[in-house]
């Protein structure tokens, strides 16, 4: 609002400003002795140049701003169990900063003392020795992180999210690593360590791909992933790379039979890419390639609603929201 009132009050004094130096009408010509030196054998177009900046910026100010655009779903990751934790990139009320891996706290050796001061050793009572915990394999890890999300504990997230990143062996599990690690960072709103992550993952994941074309796991890592590489790129106004990046997200979860897939994560994910792809489409100006998404995406939204109103209504009443906003739009 105060901006509004500043490019007004700014505009009006440009406008009135260049129409007194210009001398249109009687009420310039009290001015026309003023002396604007160097510019005076140019005193109309100064005048008018003026005037036409002060205009600008009362018709700027003066002009509503548009409403942002509600958008839907969040991220998906994959989750090596084959089913998809959904985990929103919401940035958490705490600030984060990279953690250190912790010192371990190493008890210190006990001093000597004279024989004669000892403990007889048949006083000691016999301890049973510990069994030796067993090792957390990497989707235990990613799991227990996936909770530790769910429940907003961040710190305890990037701790297991450390310990991941130290153990992932393999291509599909370094490109999930580097994702989770981009959609860690991108919630904390550090967009050049999050594309940076999203590129790395996006490596591996091709890779990934390559060694398994018609692995289902792989393509949605993929996919995902590249609507991360997306999301950075729209967030960072490279527009063209979001764009590339959303297409072939989609391309391949409409290769992997995500429309007609009987599980509704695939769905849904397949949802998320036609919508995510139509909001830029329609920021480019492609209302009818933006409307066609939307209307696709509202008939999968629909299958997930009707076949499970509690879990996918809320998607489905967003989706239908979108949709007429964008039919009110083309019909105007």
């Amino acid at each position: 609002m105060l901006a509004r009132i500043v490019g007004i009050i700014l505009g009006t004094i440009l406008a009135t400003s260049g129409y007194v130096v210009a001398g249109w009408g009687q009420l310039g010509s009290w001015a026309a002795h003023l002396d604007l030196g160097p510019f005076e054998p140019h005193r109309p177009l100064a005048g008018a140049a003026a005037a036409i900046l002060g205009g600008v910026f009362v018709v700027a100010a003066l002009t509503p701003r548009p409403k942002p655009k509600s958008r839907k779903k969040g991220p998906t990751i994959l989750d090596f169990d084959s089913s998809l934790a959904a985990w929103p990139v919401a940035a958490p009320e705490q600030d984060f900063a990279p953690i250190a891996t912790p010192i371990l706290n190493v008890a210190p050796a006990p001093s000597l003392q004279p024989a004669s001061l000892a403990q007889p050793v048949e006083a000691a009572a016999p301890q049973a020795t510990p069994a030796p915990a067993a090792a957390e394999s990497f989707a235990q890890m990613r799991e227990r992180m996936v909770d530790l999300t769910r429940a907003e504990s961040w710190s305890e997230a990037a701790r297991v999210l450390i310990a991941m990143k130290s153990a992932a062996r393999g291509d599909r599990e370094l490109a999930a690593v580097y994702r989770d690690l981009g959609d860690f960072a991108r919630g904390q709103g550090q967009m050049d360590d999050a594309a940076e992550a999203y590129e790395t993952a996006a490596s591996y994941a091709r890779d990934a791909l390559r060694a398994a074309p018609s692995n289902v796991d792989a393509i949605e890592l993929l996919a995902g992933t590249l609507a991360g590489v997306g999301d950075v790129a729209e967030a960072e106004g490279r527009l063209d790379d979001a764009l590339s990046a959303f297409e072939e997200s989609l391309a391949l979860r409409r290769s992997s039979g995500g429309r007609e897939a009987r599980d509704p994560h695939a769905q849904r994910a397949l949802s998320v890419s036609l919508e995510r792809l139509a909001d830029l489409r329609e920021d480019r100006g492609h209302r009818m390639r933006a409307l066609d998404l939307y209307r696709e995406s509202y008939d999968v939204a629909a299958r997930l609603a009707a076949a499970d109103p509690a879990r996918f209504g809320p998607d489905l009443a967003l989706t239908r929201q979108r949709l007429a906003e964008l039919e009110a739009k083309v019909s105007t």
